[in-house]
């Protein structure tokens, strides 16, 4: 399960640091060119905010890891707002009546980082639940970086 999870991780690390910094970088017609044609039913700013938002979220992935300073929590809530983003991105399509590989991607998507979410949760839970010298219980350690 844990490779999966890697796999996830990586996979929604590189399609949101693309498609984000895109979003924030390009201008809008090069983003309609591409086909993100979504983009034109939203402000300018709009469509820089969310992608603004995305290259956070890949931040929040992976600063932990590359940080250790960093509490590990943020790499399930990192994870749990990208899946988040997933679900406008999801009604966004629905209600353009766009191609079904739209919807069936920004879904993927979705369940990449919600299932990633939760797991990098219960991981966070499950050390925090069993500190060394054997006591449970003790959630001090949640938001502490835990070697992995």
């Amino acid at each position: 399960m844990n490779k999966l999870l890697w796999f996830f991780h990586i996979l929604l690390s590189l399609t949101f640091a693309v498609f984000g910094l895109q979003k924030v970088l390009m201008p809008i017609p090069d983003l309609v060119a591409q086909g993100m044609l979504w983009i034109e039913d939203f402000p300018a700013w709009q469509g820089r905010a969310i992608g603004a938002v995305e290259v956070l979220g890949v931040l929040g992935l992976n600063a932990p890891y590359l940080w250790k300073a960093l509490p590990r929590l943020l790499v399930p809530l990192a994870a749990g707002g990208l899946a988040a983003t997933m679900i406008g991105a999801i009604a966004t399509h629905v209600s353009r009546a766009d191609p079904a590989a739209s919807i069936v991607i920004t879904s993927l998507l979705f369940v990449m980082g919600a299932t990633l979410a939760a797991k990098r949760y219960s991981e966070l839970r499950n050390v925090s639940n069993t500190p060394p010298g054997g006591r449970s219980g003790d959630e001090s350690n949640l938001g502490r970086h835990v070697e992995g």
